[in-house]
């Protein structure tokens, strides 16, 4: 009898030492064939190919008032493959500098189904930022939007790009807005005009013309882990870093989807207003294609418009990060609009605040649409969503649950799995993770471990737990994180949190500044936008937030300096730029010295 209850005792001590990791209590979320999920081996063209070739008719991509089926989509991509073929070698390095096109769609698929790479940059980059990453990947050639001719004039000059194909925004469209119709002919102009030299051919031209390349020994076939793309992190808490991403990520993303439990239906509308260089916009066409949905590309987004966007398309489903979302209150079009198209308003990219994800969710709803918004968590080196709020599963301001296939672990510095509710660094086992950091090795190996289970988890250099339901709480960037002079460490997230829920603040963004009473340190300042209807009410806004902070923050923890701000600056998804905060402050520092030094 005793022998039983030490069995028992030791059982019980078992079942109490399994972690999150092992446990998955979020599975409880899931159907079984969710939890048996077994992913696709084929290239990403061929899923979209296989999962759509009784859907020839149906629309596939809408742009510009223009309309192109599933069959078109098949032959316009192979037609490029036939091209490219005679141009291009497996595993040649092609770079892509555009916004969003049905032009860089085929390319961005035939050149994976040649085992050709993708190099996607964003054209509004820096020239030697541009030309960093092109010299980085070796590239001959460039896909380049002719809005940006004149400013990469000299790149063949300074790098081995010799072929310049040009796509203009208005090639495939029948119809755009008046302000990208102009810039569209005037470039067109100017390109035929001062262009004509050899180098920039036009991609419809240069498609039709034959190579002399010869591979026709190649084995086009699959392979496992094959590179499809390289995708380059924001940077906004560091140095830019060119991400390896593989068929294989891309088709376990659009499955993870599949079976995530949210309504996602051939013929639905998916409207994807996220630039092709990041992963969360190639995955916004990707994912949609393989559901067979209707994409509806949007070359050049304004935020401000995004209202107008939504009353123009009227999407089933539709991504965005944060700053999206919060402001569709304001709008006056949608204030009325019924919007009971809506299933889907994803969230990601950024954190969302419990506030702004219950009054965007509340907004959404009271006018119609199916479900709240639904917040997830995404990064690049992950081929961007990892986990997601589904439907009626969601808790405000959570990132929601790991996908199909996904676990989820936080851990201690020395790569111990934490229980429930424990502070740690998140860490993500999926099949949807990087191959690596493109020709950054020791990059690659501080992000990729390997832990004594044995799997591959990512190191997200974020800062949060996993809750006894197996909901994801982001805390922080362990980057953001602000050390004082005398070591106490300040997560911004917490005074954040506390400033956002003053009834007139917009958004808050807090960074450490230097602590000029001593020799080391940082000390924290919050960056403020006001809602509208408290413009000019700085000091007393200042007063009370301040106020709210010392009495409901620890003392080392209150900032020491509030700015009242018209706007943030922002990445190009939309994202608050951190590093673009800390310069502003750098400079103002700079300024406090110099002027000291000449008071002395």
């Amino acid at each position: 009898m005793a022998i039983e209850v030490e069995r028992l005792e030791n059982l019980e001590e078992c079942i109490e030492n399994v972690k999150p990791s092992e446990e998955k209590i979020w599975q409880r979320f899931q159907t079984e064939e969710a939890k048996n999920i077994i992913f696709p081996k084929t290239t990403a063209f061929n899923l979209v190919r296989e999962e759509n070739k009784n859907r020839k008719d149906n629309i596939a991509i809408s742009y510009g008032e223009k309309e192109v089926c599933y069959g078109e989509l098949f032959d316009n991509v192979d037609e490029v493959i036939d091209s490219l073929k005679t141009k291009v070698n497996p595993g040649e390095v092609v770079s892509v500098a555009s916004l969003n096109t049905p032009e860089l769609v085929y390319l961005f698929y035939a050149l994976g189904e040649l085992h050709a790479i993708s190099n996607m940059i964003d054209p509004r980059t820096s020239y030697n930022g541009i030309l960093e990453y092109i010299k980085e990947a070796d590239s001959s050639k460039l896909l380049l939007l002719n809005l940006f001719n004149e400013k990469l004039k000299g790149i063949c000059a300074d790098s081995n790009v010799k072929e310049i194909i040009n796509v203009s925004l208005k090639d495939s469209a029948d119809k755009l807005p008046f302000d990208q119709t102009l810039i569209s002919i005037l470039t067109d102009f100017l390109t035929r005009l001062k262009y004509n030299d050899g180098q920039h051919i036009n991609f419809t031209d240069y498609i039709k013309a034959k190579g002399d390349v010869s591979n026709q020994s190649y084995d086009y076939q699959y392979r496992e882990n094959l590179p499809l793309t390289i995708v380059h992190t924001g940077g906004t808490t560091g140095v830019p870093k060119g991400v390896m991403l593989s068929h294989d990520g891309y088709n376990a993303m659009a499955w993870q989807y599949k079976y995530s439990g949210l309504d996602l239906q051939p013929g639905h509308r998916f409207m994807n207003m996220m630039p092709p260089f990041i992963a969360y916009g190639s995955d916004m066409f990707h994912m949609p294609f393989v559901m067979g949905m209707r994409v509806d590309l949007i070359p050049m987004f304004n935020s401000k418009k995004f209202d107008r966007l939504i009353h123009k398309y009227k999407p089933s489903h539709f991504a965005g990060v944060p700053n999206h979302l919060t402001k569709l209150g304001e709008s006056k079009l949608l204030r009325s609009e019924d919007l009971s198209h809506i299933i889907t308003a994803a969230v990601g990219g950024d954190g969302i605040s419990p506030q702004n994800h219950k009054k965007a969710s509340e907004f959404l709803i009271g006018r119609g649409a199916k479900n709240g918004v639904s917040p997830g968590y995404a990064m690049t080196e992950v081929n961007s969503v990892f986990s997601v709020c589904i439907q009626d599963h969601f808790k405000y301001g959570s990132a929601g649950f790991p996908l199909p296939g996904a676990t989820v672990g936080i851990f201690d510095e020395n790569n111990n799995e934490l229980e429930a509710n424990e502070l740690g660094q998140i860490c993500l086992n999926t099949p949807t993770r990087m191959l690596g950091y493109y020709n950054n090795e020791e990059e690659t190996e501080k992000v990729l471990q390997t832990h004594r289970d044995g799997k591959i988890w990512v190191h997200t250099g974020d800062l949060g737990y996993i809750d006894e339901d197996g909901f994801i709480w982001v805390t922080d960037r362990i980057k953001n994180m602000i050390i004082r002079h005398d070591g106490f460490k300040v997560f911004p997230s917490k005074i954040e949190e506390v400033i956002n829920s003053h009834i007139a603040v917009e958004s808050c963004k807090v960074v450490g500044i230097r602590d000029f009473d001593y020799p080391q340190g940082q000390k924290p300042k919050a960056h403020i936008k006001l809602k509208a209807e408290f413009l000019g009410q700085d000091d007393k806004v200042v007063n009370d937030v301040s106020g709210m902070c010392k009495s409901v923050l620890a003392e080392y923890a209150v900032p020491t300096d509030f700015k009242i701000r018209e706007d943030f600056p922002l990445t190009p998804i939309g994202k608050i730029d951190v590093i673009a905060l800390r310069k502003e402050d750098e400079e103002k520092e700079k300024s406090m010295i110099l002027k000291k030094i000449i008071r002395k």
